[in-house]
């Protein structure tokens, strides 16, 4: 069975659509999700801890979710906003976490989450003007953590046949490699997880002791509440500075924060420069490098320059620091940050070198795999099944609560 998500309007591209997956072989059910009533992801980690398999969110998306369970396949239909797909389409795969589980095992040599069912393949059909490169790298990767693999990226129509590739960002890696002393910084946290418990805000307050350290100083506002949207966008616009923190969300950025970017003017009178803090829950380099990608092109897209992104993993814990064992684990993890806070205030960008040398290990060696998938199986795992008893969790975290 192939589903189809259609984010754009109801009945308009269905002929198209059905043209391009001509050659299916599967029986093809179209959904039209744009009037459908689907909130973004918020990060609060409930179908994993809580009510394993099952969204915290009530809306639509459990009309969705119920059907990826009986699919092989699925087409995500969505327009394009930055060379990516547009926040109405990432928000859908954002909240097709339920079809994993908290448990976290190796395949294919990369950290992934235990499939809750079975492997489900993913592809893509776009309108506008997407970057084809960049979506067909997201589309193989998002299948590869669903444990499947890429159908293809598709454009829609003769526009968006017409792709750009990836944006050349040569000429804005030089002109922010120049140290320039930073008095005072904007940091927006992109995650939409409420700040309380947000890792991306435990990074922020540990960076943010780096730049106090170097007498600078800085302003903060959280994406997850939406009443600050307004002042952010006005210190958005009126800054030198910025540093957007983010969490990496399916392989590239929340589509929370694409909405919020989507509001912000891409002409500026102002000319400001735009550093990034990505972070992501598994600790090899190379799953976040695709987010990197984007960021890397997204600041020319907003008539501002780029002034790097500080890279790491092993995020993903540290909302969970209330626990002794995994506080003793995370404390580098956030103790870290604070020198690259000092730095980024002396060098207004993070082209420095050990900012390039942050990220850590590209891929977990082989040896060093076999001995983490047994602190996994053996320790990991009893943490988040204790974690979930305190959360109030009656199921098992792998239950399939739709069935198979």
């Amino acid at each position: 069975m192939t589903i189809v998500i259609n984010t754009l309007e109801a009945g308009v591209y269905t002929e198209q659509i059905n043209a391009l997956l001509a050659n299916n072989d599967f029986d093809i059910e179209i959904i039209d999700a744009a009037n459908m009533k689907i909130a973004h992801c918020m990060g609060c980690n409930q179908c994993w801890l809580k009510t394993p398999g099952v969204c915290a969110i009530k809306d639509d998306y459990e009309t969705i979710i119920k059907k990826l369970v009986s699919a092989d396949n699925v087409w995500l239909v969505s327009d394009t906003k930055f060379g990516f797909i547009d926040y109405r389409g990432k928000r859908i795969l954002d909240r097709i976490m339920p079809m994993l589980n908290m448990y976290i095992v190796f395949r294919d040599g990369w950290m992934r989450h235990q499939l809750r069912y079975h492997s489900l393949n993913v592809g893509v059909i776009y309108k506008g003007d997407g970057d084809q490169q960049m979506l067909e790298e997201w589309c193989n990767r998002t299948a590869a953590n669903l444990g499947g693999r890429s159908l293809g990226v598709l454009a829609l129509n003769e526009a968006s046949s017409q792709a750009t590739t990836a944006t050349d960002t040569t000429a804005t890696d030089a002109t922010a490699t120049a140290p320039e002393k930073v008095e005072h910084v904007i940091i927006i946290n992109g995650s939409p997880r409420v700040k309380k418990f947000s890792n991306t805000d435990k990074i922020i307050q540990s960076f943010a002791l780096g730049l106090e350290e170097a007498g600078a100083t800085h302003k903060l506002y959280s994406l997850s509440n939406r009443s600050e949207w307004d002042e952010a966008r006005e210190a958005f616009m009126n800054s030198d500075h910025i540093i957007i923190a983010l969490p990496l969300y399916v392989e590239c950025v929340p589509g929370l924060m694409l909405e919020f970017l989507t509001t912000i003017p891409t002409e500026r009178v102002r000319p400001a420069k735009i550093s990034f803090i990505l972070h992501g829950g598994f600790d090899e380099g190379h799953q976040l490098r695709l987010g990197e990608q984007f960021l890397k092109s997204l600041p020319a897209k907003l008539g501002c320059t780029y002034g790097g992104t500080l890279v790491k993993g092993g995020s993903f814990m540290l909302r969970m620091r209330d626990d002794e064992y995994i506080k003793k684990n995370t404390d580098k993890v956030l103790d870290a940050y604070i020198p690259m806070g000092k730095l980024f205030a002396e060098n207004g960008n993070f082209m420095f070198a050990e900012a390039k040398e942050f990220t850590g290990p590209e891929q977990i060696p082989w040896a060093a795999r076999q001995i983490i998938a047994l602190v996994l199986k053996r320790i990991v795992k009893r943490k988040f099944d204790n974690f979930a008893k305190t959360w109030g969790c009656t199921r098992p975290l792998d239950d399939k609560v739709y069935g198979e």
